[in-house]
């Protein structure tokens, strides 16, 4: 019997996020795409949108998770002719501190006064810090809910059980429905992770633009990975850098791979790709000095297959 004290992955995983994200900076601890080339990019992104929306007197750029405002900061100082018609907010649960950037401190998702906004709604490895709950095949072919109890993992009721389910917290039906169609497991010890509250997450994104692009970059896996690479999940931690085993103390911080083919279903006319591609067309220029050096090492960094390249970014638009 499960101990009245266990609780689901999402809601562990919730409250540790909120300890640690209080508690740390992130730059002691992820590698990120964010960077130079990547607001370049996004500075296209911003500029066409406005080309598209016939440049309007009220634009906004919104970026979700933004840490400290350091990459919406550097997208705005890319788009000077942005600068006196744009606002710029920056959203997270920490408060942002770069020149001309408007911080707002919440927890994801949230009320948004300004939308339905016109302009560019963003987030940048967000969609992976996203609580969801884990499902593992037991050794008799049950898909049963993976609690936490104390520091320690116990496989809880089976899909099945909807009641002991629902005292969790959880809607078994629609988890089922969910595990079925986005990442049926077949043997025991298979693991899952829900991506339904990525895919609330992604809606909940697109619903904040009016007229214009919600764009999110994320690692990401679709289903044929999911039955092959990815058959024990990707539920893990990062600290200084490093990954580590997934804890709910607050000592790290936690993320599991998005199922993006999910995502993209939730919303219709959602487009996926890969950073690889988003990429292309941009170059180093001539190596004549060391910045230039650097710059080409930092194209080849984000365009990796085997590393940041394979993020995925999932662009939805309305006009």
């Amino acid at each position: 019997m499960t101990s009245r004290s266990a609780v689901t992955w999402s809601r562990a995983w919730r409250s540790a996020s909120r300890q640690f994200w209080g508690a740390h900076d992130p730059a002691h601890h992820f590698t990120t795409s964010a960077g130079v080339l990547l607001a370049e990019r996004l500075c296209e992104v911003v500029r066409t949108t406005d080309e598209h929306l016939g440049s309007p007197s009220h634009f906004t750029v919104v970026d979700l998770g933004a840490g400290d405002g350091g990459l919406l900061a550097a997208i705005r100082e890319r788009c000077p002719e942005l600068q006196e018609r744009a606002r710029w907010i920056g959203v997270d649960v920490r408060a942002t501190s770069r020149p001309g950037v408007e911080g707002r401190i919440a927890e994801l998702p949230c009320d948004l006064p300004e939308a339905p906004i016109c302009g560019v709604v963003m987030a940048h490895e967000w969609l992976d810090e996203v609580p969801c709950d884990v499902i593992e095949r037991d050794d008799h072919g049950r898909d049963r809910l993976v609690l936490i109890e104390g520091d320690a993992e116990v496989l809880g009721p089976a899909l099945s059980d909807l009641e002991a389910c629902a005292a969790l917290g959880v809607d078994a039906d629609s988890t089922r429905t969910w595990l079925a169609r986005w990442w049926p497991l077949r043997e025991p010890g298979d693991r899952a992770e829900i991506g339904a509250t990525r895919d609330a997450a992604w809606r909940w994104m697109t619903g904040l633009v009016g007229r214009g692009v919600a764009l999110a970059t994320d690692y990401g896996h679709v289903r044929a990975e999911r039955r092959t690479t990815h058959r024990r999940g990707t539920l893990r931690a990062y600290r200084h850098g490093q990954v580590c085993p997934p804890r709910v103390d607050g000592s790290v911080g936690i993320t599991a791979d998005v199922s993006v083919d999910s995502c993209m279903a939730a919303v219709t006319g959602s487009t996926l790709t890969t950073q690889r591609h988003a990429l292309d067309g941009m170059s180093a220029g001539p190596l004549s000095s060391p910045a230039a050096l650097e710059r080409h090492f930092d194209l080849i960094r984000l365009r990796d297959p085997a590393g940041l390249g394979r993020f995925h970014w999932l662009r939805w638009e309305t006009w």
